[in-house]
């Protein structure tokens, strides 16, 4: 039997709680809009909290324009102690007297892991080696070699220390960063830096982007109810070109146009080189995003305009 084409179109900000997984958020909001086309924009361990952006019917084909956002974190490195997944839902496999560790010390560490740095995603982690997810071999006893990849961060705030345990200080951390980073590989390259070890505990995704934790339109159980935001404001980090209806037509047929003929003024292909816009029409419906060039190319094109 056919599907049932999309009938709800829009995002939903999620602030997801401790306990359920990304999977399981994206179920729910599949029975409170009745849709099957659901989906989110980046994973959020079970324990993690926050911002978790989900798209419904024909908005889950722009998830990929939020990838690249930047993503704040605030979390807890408890130092002195180190875990089998480097949060604090490990087994414990190594122990360091960290006592004499000071806040002077913490943001040195911290200066030096803030800009372009490499960075071994965890064994705890979705990535595939061989067709086979790194968190999936961990859970059978398997370590691979992996390669390190370059990641951003962008700020690295330390406070502390907050309390002691065992000795040794617990720092409250801020930290903004690129797509692909694990904050938890980074409390444990701080631990490193700082002489002994360290892990991550209550990581709480803050903001993807501009999208923040307080604008969410649910959490815990009134994810049950919660609401959409139309695929316009969810694009709003996108510069925006509106076209008129003749326009309009060629873009919904994926047309290549050059640059002055979709709209696209100096000043944004300026600013933003070889970057995407948001297409839309006289009634602020998006219609399709384009790759900025000389000549604009769609990347994705909606089968009908979406306000």
């Amino acid at each position: 039997m056919a599907r049932r084409p999309a009938q709800v179109h829009g995002f939903c900000l999620v602030d997801k709680p401790a306990g359920m997984t990304s999977h399981d958020v994206v179920g729910r909001l599949r029975r409170r809009f009745n849709e099957r086309r659901i989906g989110h924009s980046g994973t959020l361990d079970p324990d993690a909290t926050g911002v978790l952006i989900v798209a419904v019917g024909n908005a889950t084909r722009l998830l990929r324009f939020f990838s690249d956002l930047p993503k704040t974190y605030t979390a807890r490195f408890i130092t002195g102690v180190a875990t089998d997944t480097l949060d604090d839902s490990g087994v414990v496999t190594r122990t360091a007297d960290m006592s004499g560790v000071t806040l002077a010390d913490a943001r040195r560490v911290a200066a030096s892991l803030t800009g372009r740095i490499m960075q071994v995603p965890p064994m705890v982690s979705a990535i595939k080696v061989d067709g086979k997810r790194l968190h999936e071999l961990a859970r059978e006893g398997i370590t691979v070699e992996r390669e390190a990849r370059e990641i951003e961060v962008y700020s690295f705030d330390v406070e502390g220390p907050v309390e002691v345990r065992d000795g040794n200080p617990v720092f409250d951390v801020t930290v903004t960063c690129s797509s692909g980073t694990y904050v938890r590989t980074l409390a444990d390259d701080f631990g490193t830096a700082l002489g002994g070890c360290a892990h991550l505990g209550n990581l709480r995704r803050r903001a993807i982007g501009d999208f923040r934790v307080g604008e969410s339109t649910c959490d815990d159980d009134s994810i049950d109810a919660a609401e959409l935001r139309t695929v316009s404001a969810g694009l709003a980090h996108l510069p925006r070109v509106v076209v008129n209806e003749d326009v309009a037509r060629w873009v919904l047929t994926g047309r290549p146009l050059e640059a002055a003929r979709l709209g696209v003024d100096s000043q944004i292909a300026v600013a933003t080189p070889d970057a995407v816009c948001a297409v839309v029409d006289d009634l602020d419906r998006v219609l399709a995003v384009y790759r900025i060039g000389d000549v604009c190319r769609p990347e994705v094109v909606l089968p009908a305009p979406l306000a």
